[in-house]
């Protein structure tokens, strides 16, 4: 063997012995350094990002609460309430004697409380700048304003209300704001809400209006029908 190629392997031997890894496999080190450089890098940023990202989405979802007040219904109408409370437990008893099992006289008794829980347990009304709502034992109702059409106002109270007009609108539920039993918070109930939705008349009215101003086959064939009418 030449003197070169011995000169050669004994520098390739220290090499090795320096290093600890082969030849072919030092060459890819420097590769595996940049990838965990950017992995890091990504990290970093990831980090820095987060942070703005959750700001952001906090001051989006963040809510303004503008009034909240507490009513018990149970109270007023001391006869009504015994009636009340006498039909609960007489269908509970019938339950029971239906199907004399302990889980589902159980299961019946949480679904009658539950729609029973705004007159039973003391109810408190949230209104706020993105949702209306009400909070009890067993029993929450709370939605965006953007979810009903319009206000309807009683002596005792608001119903927030769906559009009657169609039959999905007159069959789902909508939320009655209860006044105090002195009305004395009624000003501001109504003044919240009437910046938020239309009374009932004027959101039908205005809505039938726009139907009207829509194009269409129906709107040609109403058109027809009013000038049929005027001569």
């Amino acid at each position: 063997m030449s003197r070169k190629n011995k000169d050669s392997q004994a520098e390739q031997s220290r090499s090795g012995q320096t290093d600890g890894r082969p030849a072919y496999l030092r060459s890819l080190r420097p590769r595996g350094e940049s990838l965990g450089a950017v992995k890091e890098e990504a990290k970093e940023g990831a980090k820095e990002v987060a942070p703005v990202e959750q700001e952001q989405e906090r001051e989006t979802t963040e809510d303004v609460e503008l009034y909240r007040w507490r009513n018990w219904l149970l109270p007023r109408r001391p006869l009504v309430a015994v009636f009340v409370i006498g039909s609960f437990i007489g269908c509970i008893a019938l339950a029971y004697w239906a199907v004399p099992q302990l889980f589902f006289v159980a299961v019946i008794s949480l679904i009658f409380l539950n729609r029973l829980a705004p007159y039973l347990f003391p109810v408190t009304f949230i209104l706020s700048e993105e949702r209306v709502g009400y909070r009890t034992f067993l029993a929450r109702d709370i939605r965006p304003w953007d979810a009903f059409l319009a206000y309807k106002e009683f002596p005792d109270g608001v119903l927030l209300t769906h559009d009657i007009r169609t039959f999905r609108g007159r069959m789902k539920e909508g939320i009655f704001l209860y006044y105090y039993e002195d009305c004395s918070n009624k000003d501001e109930i109504l003044r919240i809400v009437s910046s938020k939705l239309k009374p009932l008349d004027e959101a039908l009215t205005s809505g039938h209006k726009q139907k009207e101003e829509k194009g269409g086959l129906r709107a040609a064939i109403r058109r027809i029908r009013r000038f049929r009418s005027k001569d």
